[in-house]
């Protein structure tokens, strides 16, 4: 018995899967005859569609896009029903993916000082001299999001405490340009060069170039 009744489920389950699930465009209302504007929808109605029984064509004007209707010659009756299709979407409808309606609402900076203001810049070493740029840049555009391009281009040259001399290059670009499929990977252009000199020593760290091309048995070039 219990093997019956399992078998009539499924098939009644599988009965109603098997119906399609329709959804139709035809839209049917009662709508007033006495208002000379009504509207009829949220969706772009389709043109050619729009039909009011006893009520000839004459007698009102559709904006099918904004699905309005106006009374040109009021209808005998107060109410009538209007047949008509719509659109899957309102056709004027407004899309985009960010909105961009106040930057400056969302933007946090602070104010530029005064220009005889003689305080530290942006870095502040101390006594040992720097000279470089640094930047940053915004790129935006209808098929992408916003990039920041930041570069930086640094050197410095001096003593650290009274007798350890300090050299240093450091560049930190990144690359300008987005990949379009010519490329398989783009890396930002990062050097860094630190030398730590006193008297006949030196010591360097960061990206250095190791060349030999004196050596008779062995000439070679090595970047580290």
């Amino acid at each position: 018995m219990r093997i019956i009744w399992l078998l009539l489920l499924l098939w009644v389950g599988g009965e109603a899967l098997a119906q399609p699930v329709t959804s139709s465009n035809l839209r049917k209302k009662w709508i007033s005859s006495r208002d000379s504007i009504v509207r009829l929808d949220t969706l772009s109605i389709i043109p050619g569609t729009v039909s009011i029984p006893g009520t000839d064509s004459s007698h009102y004007s559709i904006d099918f896009v904004n699905a309005r209707l106006v009374w040109k010659i009021r209808s005998i009756t107060d109410s009538v029903y209007i047949y008509y299709r719509v659109f899957p979407q309102r056709l004027n409808m407004v899309s985009r993916r960010m909105t961009f309606d106040t930057v400056m609402g969302k933007f946090v900076a602070t104010p530029v000082g005064d220009s005889k203001d003689t305080g530290p810049g942006l870095f502040d070493f101390g006594t040992i001299s720097y000279n470089g740029s640094f930047g940053r840049s915004l790129a935006f555009g209808n098929r992408q999001d916003v990039v920041v391009n930041s570069t930086l281009n640094l050197q410095l040259n001096g003593y650290i405490g009274d007798s350890i001399q300090l050299s240093a290059a450091i560049t930190d670009n990144n690359v300008p340009i987005q990949p379009d499929g010519n490329t398989q990977n783009l890396n930002e252009f990062d050097q860094v060069y630190i030398q730590f000199a006193k008297n006949k020593w030196r010591f360097a760290i960061g990206d250095i170039d190791l060349r030999q091309n004196q050596s008779y048995f062995l000439n070679f070039y090595k970047r580290l």
